[in-house]
């Protein structure tokens, strides 16, 4: 049982190292978000399975749903003015 908790934090460890490396692309950094939350969501469906307190999963399905839908409205905003995802061609200071 506690093998599942090694490799969901495993997972968590490599999603943020993911998010620290891709820095400069908008939608990689994107994804090592979803992969966050995803390693985060499967700690908790893991630990409260055994209360079954499921509504507690769902809100945060809900938020995850959220943040995944708001970044990416983001990333067409920023690639409809910019052209690009890249972060070193945007002057941030301007926002």
């Amino acid at each position: 049982m506690y093998l599942n908790y090694y490799i969901f934090f495993i997972m968590f460890i490599i999603s943020l190292f993911m998010f620290s490396y891709y820095y400069y692309h908008i939608l990689l950094t994107l994804l090592s978000m979803e992969f966050i939350m995803l390693s985060v969501l499967l700690i908790l469906m893991s630990l409260l399975m055994i209360t079954m307190n499921i509504n507690i999963i769902l809100y945060y399905l809900v938020f995850v749903v959220c943040e995944g839908v708001l970044g990416l409205t983001m990333l067409i905003l920023l690639i409809r003015t910019y052209g690009n995802d890249n972060m070193n061609l945007m002057n941030l200071i301007l926002w």
